[in-house]
């Protein structure tokens, strides 16, 4: 499998940020909010430092630019299997089922 460049990784990670906003809406679970809010915010500081990069560099193979970003691919991992026991929309977590395998396949490369 060919390694995603930057491009890709900004495509993916912009679609995960839309899943968590829906998920931290529609929860009424003031423990799941934190939940979805501490991963929106691991994934917002990798976003804020792709932006500086310039399009000229979107060409480029992705590496993670935040440590961090590295615990919210274990806490998706985790999140995976349980989907439908926190989130409660189907549409949100059909949302998530996409999502989580290109989200981990970004570290994987």
């Amino acid at each position: 499998m060919s390694k995603k460049n930057v491009t890709d990784a900004l495509h993916i990670f912009y679609e995960l940020n839309a899943a968590f906003s829906d998920a931290y809406w529609e929860t009424n679970d003031i423990n799941q909010k934190d939940r979805f809010f501490a991963m929106k915010s691991i994934l917002q500081d990798e976003l804020d430092e792709l932006h500086k990069l310039s399009l000229q560099d979107h060409i480029y193979p992705y590496e993670p630019m935040n440590p961090s970003l590295l615990q919210l691919s274990d806490k998706l991992r985790a999140l995976l299997p349980e989907l439908n026991k926190y989130i409660y929309r189907q549409q949100t977590a059909n949302q998530f089922a996409e999502i989580i395998p290109g989200v981990c396949e970004l570290f994987e490369s």
